[in-house]
């Protein structure tokens, strides 16, 4: 005859398998988070290039369809030492951002150019411009209130007749958005971020973005310095500074970046630093030297804003 199982072994059988089974989801929680925690961080120089090509976009769009009434410095734009705060409609993330487009004596929106800031085509059905910015196109100051609904209507878009639209339409929502506020696009380091990965040198922080009054987006981890600095016209020549007093004067800005490639090594090499352009600096850390780093600058030129 069988013997069965005692209570003895069936208290053992449970225990291994609650030992195994907590040993899984251990071993699944470390992966997982290993996973997330790796995601925002560069992994090669390729990466750090689209990260910068991105916020090279966003940046050139300073000034895109905001009314001459603001093209002040500020609200315009603002520098501060570890962020920069601009108007543009094209940085939000909703499937109208950056689009644009004319409309004619009759009212008709000229959607075979419709495109965004970048040049790609714009969805111009029936469902979209349902709100838009309207600017007269020499002057881009407003004619009456700058938000207009239903701007591709004919019969409805009399205030933004031989003007230029701008498609602020928000991907969820019929209610008009709060112009300019909500198209304030802050760009920030937080060394307080819960999303830092365990792979960045001590003393880095995370690139954040904020676009109005949304819950604010981390962008990359392990950054050991951003700045952003004017490009001013002082007497016919091109200056770097950390201030200008009139837009007029601005002629763009520059991007410095110093951001932490792949994870920790065993042979210390020197930090880049950057140029005079940028300020110089910054200070490492001392562990620092056991990363690898890419310093990067760029120039970029501001087009909206003339």
């Amino acid at each position: 005859m069988k013997k069965g199982i005692t209570l003895v072994e069936l208290l053992m059988v449970i225990g291994i398998t609650l030992i195994l089974a907590g040993g899984i989801f251990y071993a699944y929680r470390e992966v997982f988070q290993k996973g997330v925690s790796q995601s925002l961080v560069a992994k090669n120089e390729q990466e750090a290039q689209f990260l910068i090509s991105t916020l090279v976009s966003e940046l050139s769009s300073v000034g895109f369809g905001i009314d001459r009434s603001r093209l002040q410095i500020p609200p315009l734009i603002a520098i501060s030492e570890n962020g920069v705060e601009f108007l543009s409609l094209a940085t939000r993330q909703n499937n109208s951002a950056g689009c644009w487009s004319y409309v004619d004596n009759n009212g008709n929106i000229a959607t075979q150019t419709a495109r965004d800031y970048l040049g790609r085509e714009c969805n111009t059905g029936n469902n979209r411009w349902k709100w838009c910015v309207c600017l007269e196109p020499i002057t881009k100051s407003c004619r009456g209130n700058c938000v207009v609904p239903n701007c591709a209507d004919p019969q409805q878009n009399q205030s933004c007749r031989n003007m230029m639209v701008f498609d602020i339409s928000s991907n969820n929502s019929n209610n008009p958005p709060n112009y300019p506020n909500d198209f304030i696009t802050r760009y920030y380091l937080d060394d307080q971020s819960q999303t830092a990965s365990r792979l960045c040198a001590n003393e880095t922080r995370t690139l954040m973005k904020q676009v109005g009054n949304d819950a604010p987006q981390p962008i990359i981890d392990c950054v050991g310095a951003f700045r952003v600095r004017y490009i001013t016209n002082q007497n016919g020549s091109a200056v770097y500074s950390d201030s200008v007093d009139n837009v007029n004067n601005l002629l763009g800005l520059r991007l410095c970046l110093l951001l932490q490639i792949g994870g920790r090594q065993s042979v210390a090499m020197d930090v880049p630093q950057f140029s005079q352009s940028c300020g110089g600096g910054p200070v490492p850390n001392n562990n620092w030297r056991f990363y690898r780093w890419s310093a990067i600058e760029v120039d970029i030129p501001l087009k909206n804003i003339r």
